[in-house]
């Protein structure tokens, strides 16, 4: 028995990709307002967890609120941060040109931000009265902002001179190696532990550090809107990506996000768009995410707060129990947001969340903030080690079932389907049948999900894989028969709070009759 582990070990490591580098923690430098006991105090909660020198934290007397001016913004932070890194010794600066000095030499490749330090740069209004001889013309609205993340600006702190109106280039953008081992001294990646509350944000800290230690395990639910292509093919790469994996996927793929309630069972990956505010399965009483989990959803301003629970995005899903997410303080337009499919491929490459995030997005001095320990690392244990937990021992065989047999597909289903069966399992079921729904096999698909179902043990996992065969009926255009299944299910679940998730989907398949129209009196 334990060779054979063994050779299933190693067969799984010469499958994967060299990792890159670890981020040294003596190249990690911490930000915390100095106002705020709460601050400091999450600070060394940061420092002492992941071995940073506690000669690398840095406090500000900032502002306590999320939006401040660019004139607090140079006055408050820019100018005193960059003092203390002079000070400190930690870049060597030289000349761009005439106006411009850069960093040559930097010994901080990270900065964290601290619940408490700003989040946005509010816009400068630029009052321009036009004459007849320049007649007002449309701006271009990218050119002429000059709002931004605090993060983001930061991300080019040793660039003196540069200007504040649209974006910069980031020269870290697809990069294929870790921060340490490209030479950018000129950028720095900065993201933030910040949440609704700082309770929440201890947790970020634990709970990144739990995960690491058994690894990310459980299902990734990807939510499309057909919206805009180019966004629609991030997000579903990001499932596909998943599912070579060896992650269960749940794809919905319709234009309304999953429905209030969804049986979001097990949720490790969620990525989705495009909703002003958390809803769906995140408005469930009680619902939370798996511990480590990465959970996005891209939307304009989804950190245009990030201090409520209830409001945008990125708050919500921390306080549901994400442990890291992204957003953007302002609009940023799509093209200049964070790519999910980048951000999911480094992550399984073994790259942090702040290199992962940084990869994905093109421009700095821009809206996008990186929330969550920036030095998480979810997949660490794609290669079968880490602590084996018996919540998670379904996924490590699916995993295990993927990798093995990544050039025989037959084999794989066909080793999948042998343990499953064997071992009365739904989640692997359940999982054969996902994938073949993705390969729209649908007899295939059918016959796994319905053996799955009745092996949960939990009727909201029952539930899903109802709603599985409704989405198929649905996109076969069995309208009559997904709209029956729904009425059945409305009695069957009547009990369960996910029950919601039928109805929703119900008054989409089959509204109610408007009232009749009263006619009046003459």
């Amino acid at each position: 028995m334990k060779t054979t582990l063994l050779v299933c070990f190693l067969a799984l490591c010469t499958l994967l990709a060299a990792a890159p580098a670890p981020i040294a923690p003596e190249r990690v430098a911490i930000l915390y307002n100095s106002s705020v006991p709460e601050s400091l105090e999450l600070a060394k909660t940061y420092q002492k967890a992941r071995g940073i020198p506690a000669a690398n934290m840095i406090g500000l007397a900032l502002p306590d609120r999320e939006e401040i001016s660019r004139a607090e913004y140079e006055q408050t932070i820019r100018t005193p941060l960059r003092a203390e890194y002079t000070k400190r010794a930690w870049w060597t600066l030289g000349r761009a040109d005439a106006n411009t000095t850069v960093a040559v030499e930097s010994n901080i490749q990270v900065l964290v931000c601290m619940r408490g330090v700003p989040l946005k740069v509010a816009r400068v209004a630029e009052e321009k009265k036009p004459t007849a001889a320049t007649p007002a013309a449309p701006a271009n609205p990218i050119q002429v902002a000059n709002e931004a993340a605090v993060d983001s600006e930061l991300a080019v702190l040793s660039w003196d001179g540069h200007p504040t109106l649209g974006p910069l280039q980031n020269a870290y953008f697809e990069a294929k190696q870790g921060i340490s081992e490209v030479k950018l001294p000129f950028v720095q990646l900065v993201g933030r532990i910040d949440g609704p509350s700082f309770a929440i944000c201890q947790r970020l800290i634990a709970d990144a550090l739990a995960a690491e230690k058994s690894g990310l395990w459980g299902r990734a639910y990807i939510d499309l809107a057909q919206f805009y292509p180019e966004g629609e093919t991030w997000i579903r790469s990001s499932g596909f990506q998943c599912a070579d994996a060896g992650m269960p996927v749940v794809m919905h793929p319709w234009k309304e996000v999953f429905p209030k309630h969804y049986p979001m069972t097990d949720a490790a990956v969620y990525y989705g768009w495009y909703e002003g505010n958390a809803c769906g399965p995140f408005v469930k009483p009680g619902f939370q995410l798996r511990r480590g989990a990465v959970a996005v959803h891209l939307h304009s301003f989804s950190a245009a707060t990030i201090r409520s629970e209830t409001a945008n995005w990125c708050g919500p899903l921390l306080a549901r129990g994400a442990a890291v997410t992204l957003g953007n303080v302002y609009e940023p337009y799509l093209g200049m947001t964070h790519r999910f499919d980048i951000v999911q491929q480094r992550l399984l490459e073994g790259f942090t969340w702040i290199e992962a995030a940084y990869a994905s997005i093109p421009v700095l001095s821009w809206q996008g903030v990186v929330l969550g320990d920036p030095l998480y690392r979810p997949f660490l244990h794609l290669d079968g080690t880490g602590e084996k937990r018996p919540e998670d021992r379904s996924y490590r065989a699916l995993r295990v079932a993927k990798k093995l047999h990544a050039e025989q597909d037959s084999k794989m289903l066909a080793e999948i389907e042998r343990i499953g069966r064997d071992k009365k399992n739904p989640i692997m079921l359940e999982a054969l049948g996902l994938i073949h729904l993705q390969r729209r096999q649908e007899a295939q698909a059918l016959r796994f999900i319905h053996e799955a179902k009745p092996l949960y043990q939990d009727a909201a996992d029952r539930l899903r894989c109802d709603l599985h065969v409704i989405g198929m009926d649905r996109d076969g255009g069995r309208i009559g028969l997904a709209v029956k299944n729904l009425r059945d299910a409305e009695l069957l679940y009547a009990e369960l709070p996910e029950v919601e998730a039928v109805r929703s989907l119900r008054a989409i398949l089959d509204p109610p009759a408007p009232p009749p129209v009263q006619q009046q009196k003459k």
